[in-house]
């Protein structure tokens, strides 16, 4: 038995708190994994990113995710941001309750809602005296079908979407930290006999800086290389799309549909849905570290999941299967910086987006 196929024989009850990796930068929990359809041990699509400096961020909210994100171990205080892909009640039918949930708080909170046209219209329809009376400040931000490129430009990050190709206009999201300052080396500053105080910032910030005795110190001295941000893109409900490859381009992990086995391609494209070879051919072609799979169909068990999935690993070496409530961090591990080379050759032809 294989490694992958051993830890994904240990099956982790959703009704339990996860172990949430903090300290480990930017990650991910999957609150709904399932397709169309919940199961016993799988809700709908919905999934947490968690940044380090505790902001907490929402990509779709089917039904049962007010639950879901309770049992998640994060805070509906920290909502920031909601990010919905379509239209399709399965991808926002849970964010009704949640909204409301947060809104009958005492704690002014501000949340931006990114989505298609016409979902402020559904929110106000349903909840809209909740808002009207709420602290909470609810932005919505829609965008025209065709629409790609940055939605979020913000000291640290950035957000941008695309066109997927599905059956009704849909969207992926590409969440993207801008890079951190290289580690400052402590030791070494105090062996040139660097002061503490404002010569290690500016040092840290990239500024070379001059000793009372006249020697110069540049940054590199004792500042270790630029480490990366870690980048993640969310692209469901969609076939394999030349939308999904642009988003995922270098994306440390990419959490993409895997509705159907590899044996049902025609299915899939009929539907507007990936199969997990799709999947894997994506995640492959744009040089994605990682593959997180999700958003499978009822019709297949967690055994016949994990067989899928082992056959696509021809296709793309690391996919993770998505489980409920299981944290995935954004940045692999061991080496931050490891990437899969984005395949040189043309690869199987992709759908236009939407």
């Amino acid at each position: 038995m294989s490694e992958h196929d051993a830890s994904e024989l240990r099956e982790e009850s959703p009704s339990e708190a996860p172990r949430l990796p903090h300290g480990q930068g930017a990650f991910v929990i999957p609150l709904g994994t399932s397709s169309a359809i919940p199961t016993l041990t799988r809700g709908l699509a919905a999934t947490l990113l968690a940044r380090r400096d505790g902001q907490v961020f929402l990509f779709d909210g089917g039904e049962g995710t007010q639950l879901r994100f309770l049992q998640s171990g994060l805070s509906y205080g920290k909502l920031r941001r909601i990010f919905v892909t379509h239209l399709h009640l399965d991808h926002y039918g849970g964010l009704f309750g949640l909204v409301a949930r947060i809104c009958m708080g005492n704690t002014p909170q501000e949340i931006d809602l990114y989505g298609p046209q016409g979902i402020e219209g559904f929110f106000y329809q349903h909840i809209g005296n909740s808002l009207r009376n709420a602290p909470i400040v609810m932005r919505f931000h829609e965008l025209d079908s065709d629409f790609a490129g940055v939605i979020l430009d913000e000291e640290e990050f950035t957000v941008s979407t695309a066109p997927l190709s599905h059956v009704i206009p849909s969207r992926g999201y590409r969440y993207e930290e801008k890079p951190r300052p290289g580690v400052f080396d402590g030791a070494k500053a105090d062996a040139l006999g660097i002061p503490f105080g404002p010569e290690r910032g500016k040092l840290l910030r990239g500024e070379a800086i001059q000793l009372p005795d006249g020697r110069a110190v540049e940054p590199q001295d004792v500042v270790g290389p630029e480490r990366p941000g870690a980048i993640f893109a969310y692209c469901t409900d969609t076939r394999r799309c030349k939308g999904a490859v642009h988003l995922a381009r270098g994306a440390h992990l990419l959490q993409h549909e895997a509705t159907y086995d590899g044996s049902l391609g025609a299915l899939a494209k009929k539907r507007g849905h990936s199969t997990i070879d799709h999947a894997a051919q994506v995640a492959a072609q744009a040089g994605a570290h990682t593959l997180l799979a999700f958003h499978f169909s009822t019709r297949y068990d967690e055994r016949a999941i994990r067989e899928m999935v082992k056959k696509a690993r021809a296709i793309h070496p690391r996919i993770v299967i998505a489980r409920d409530l299981k944290p995935v961090p954004i940045l692999p591990r061991p080496e931050v910086g490891d990437t899969v080379a984005a395949s040189a050759e043309a690869g199987p032809d992709l759908e236009s987006g939407v």
